[in-house]
């Protein structure tokens, strides 16, 4: 269990670079893509296009899974505030999650599916289409994982009756 506790550190850590790197990148770009707008200087700049496309893609599902990890995703809780801690909240949130988890498991296989087809290069950089997909599949997977996770501990406290 510490392994898996250590490994979800590293995962979280990572994560959280990439988050952040890709954030910087697009800082960067907008603000070089401003300051080429009022100098004489004559570039083509379609391309940042595409990677702020991506990187905005990366930090959306990467940060999904973050939230997700950390439990911060909104919810309603108005039923749980109303009934507290009771086994009808527990068994709620037991069947809230295994619905989660099957989403997060329709999302990646569809995700899956459109990654593993994708063979057209992108418009402007002519990468490989894989590349800005990879980010729903890599945001799918971490969301599933979690997802079950999440099921392991509302079954916990389903059954422990806290």
């Amino acid at each position: 269990m510490q392994f898996l506790k250590k490994l979800d550190e590293i995962v979280a850590a990572i994560l959280k670079f990439v988050v952040v790197s890709c954030l910087g990148v697009i800082a960067f770009i907008l603000m070089f893509r401003v300051i080429i707008r009022f100098t004489p200087i004559n570039i083509s700049l379609s391309w940042t296009d595409e990677v702020v496309e991506w990187c905005m893609a990366y930090m959306i599902f990467l940060t999904s899974a973050l939230i997700m990890r950390e439990g911060s995703h909104f919810r309603v809780d108005l039923l749980q505030q109303k009934f507290g801690n009771t086994t009808f909240i527990r068994v709620l949130n037991f069947c809230v999650t295994i619905f989660n988890a099957a989403f997060f498991a329709v999302f990646f296989y569809y995700a899956w599916d459109l990654f593993t087809k994708a063979k057209a290069p992108t418009i402007i950089l002519r990468a490989p289409r894989q590349v800005p997909y990879a980010s729903i599949v890599t945001g799918g997977l971490l969301l599933f994982i979690y997802s079950i996770r999440d099921i392991v501990s509302a079954l916990r406290e389903l059954i422990r009756g806290r």
